[in-house]
């Protein structure tokens, strides 16, 4: 074998090394892409059916419907914020320390979100009512279920039994 062939399969070999290292890189990185925008549409379907279920129900004084609702991966619980009617907010329950220290200053500092991810993302789901003033909810099977009974004006919401 010449020496001049001997170079050529070199650079062969180190041209196909870089080549599948690129090509495994670009997977790599579109998958994880690809499983971002999952997550994301997966927040964004709860947020929707959710806001969708409150304003359907919203109009139907006295109705009860039950709405299971699918959580947004990473997260395995959710917590409602009463925002039809002004509660105390110096109540002793608030500053037990069960409670999500963002979700606390959200309560706090009257920011207009009801609906929050423990431990991430919050938004305005329509007017709510829940007893006690915050409702956390477990996911069981990344999944909850709610019971939703509308009062006219507001939507009381409760965990379903």
């Amino acid at each position: 074998m010449k020496q001049s062939q001997l170079y050529s399969q070199i650079f062969v070999y180190v041209l196909t090394v870089v080549l599948i290292s690129f090509i495994l890189i670009y997977g790599y990185n579109s998958v994880q892409n690809f499983k971002e925008r999952a997550d994301k549409v997966s927040c964004l379907r709860f947020k929707n059916d959710l806001t969708s279920a409150v304003n359907t129900i919203m109009g139907d004084f006295g109705s009860v419907r039950k709405k299971e609702l699918e959580l947004c991966s990473g997260y395995n619980q959710v917590c409602f914020v009463e925002t039809f009617e002004q509660f105390d907010r110096s109540n002793p329950e608030l500053n037990t320390g069960q409670l999500d220290p963002i979700i606390k200053d959200s309560i706090f500092s009257n920011i207009d979100k009801n609906v929050f991810f423990v431990g991430g993302e919050s938004f305005y789901a329509g007017n709510i009512s829940v007893e006690n003033n915050v409702l956390c909810l477990n996911a069981v099977n990344n999944k909850i279920s709610l019971r939703l009974e509308s009062k006219g004006n507001h939507i009381l919401l409760g965990q379903w039994a």
